[in-house]
């Protein structure tokens, strides 16, 4: 039998993509990991991360395939990054209860389906994962994430959260411009994210104070300069988070939240010094 943290280690620290796509095995002892955790993953060189900044294609640019296909690079980076990051937090954080950590191994199988998903559509345009700059936007909060209840508020609810957004307003562009089977897999994304945040969630109540709703105890655990701007997309649909089972308040303190008040405060601290 593996040990779970054996596991974690191999997709955390191997270097290849085929190695971060191994399957979970049937048997696993949920055991509790005492070493140190790095907080960079093991990456080829061809999949190293780079500060290059690439823009993702415009919606109105999508009838081109390459287009798609660079616009499904973009998400496969996030997919890769999930997949190690949720490794991540099952050595970082040992003592979550056995029931969390078999809901983390389920969301990192279904982060494994859609990577390989993208990657099938990019090999079918011609297009490798590394053939574009590899931002590692999601890694870089790591420093944020230093407890459980943190890592599920920044990655869970805000990270997750956001592409509840991105995976519905990419599925109806992808399928606006006549791709059904690029739309169809936002559309498997759109419904295995919906089950991602409801874990993730699960997972952020256990820590929640019985005095503070989900709104005040996220607002609590994210760390400035993370928002709740990074919890939602272009376009928000807030009829999604209700479905994660999220509270009324946090759904509509999100959907009306705007950086402009972290701005006004930045402003008027800069103002005071």
């Amino acid at each position: 039998m593996t040990l779970l943290s054996d596991y974690a280690l191999h997709l955390l620290r191997s270097q290849s993509l085929t190695d971060k796509l191994t399957d979970c095995p049937e048997h696993i002892i949920l055991d509790q990991y005492a070493g140190n955790v790095a907080d960079a993953p093991g990456r080829e060189p061809r999949l190293k991360f780079s500060d290059k900044k690439m823009k993702i294609p415009r919606l109105e640019h999508l009838h081109q395939e390459h287009n798609r296909a660079v616009t499904m690079h973009h998400f496969a980076n996030h997919e890769l990054m999930a997949i190690e990051l949720f490794a991540w937090a099952l050595l970082k954080f040992p003592e979550l209860p056995e029931r969390f950590k078999k809901d983390i191994l389920k969301t990192i199988s279904e982060e494994q389906k859609h990577l390989r998903l993208y990657l099938q559509q990019m090999q079918i345009a011609g297009i490798s994962l590394g053939d574009r700059p590899l931002n590692y936007i999601f890694w870089k909060q790591t420093p944020r994430m230093q407890t459980a209840e943190k890592f599920f508020a920044v990655m869970a609810l805000s990270l997750e959260g956001a592409n509840l957004d991105y995976s519905i307003l990419y599925e109806k562009a992808f399928r606006f411009h006549g791709d059904n089977t690029a739309a169809d897999i936002m559309q498997t994304i759109y419904r295995d994210e919906l089950k991602h945040v409801t874990r993730g969630l699960k997972i952020f109540r256990n820590f929640k104070p019985d005095n503070m709703n989900d709104w005040e105890y996220y607002l609590s655990l994210i760390e400035f300069p993370f928002t709740p701007r990074r919890a939602k997309g272009y376009k928000y649909f807030p009829e999604s988070r209700k479905k994660t089972g999220l509270d009324d308040s946090f759904v509509t303190q999100l959907e009306h939240y705007s950086d402009e008040y972290s701005n006004r405060v930045k402003s008027s601290l800069l103002n005071e010094l």
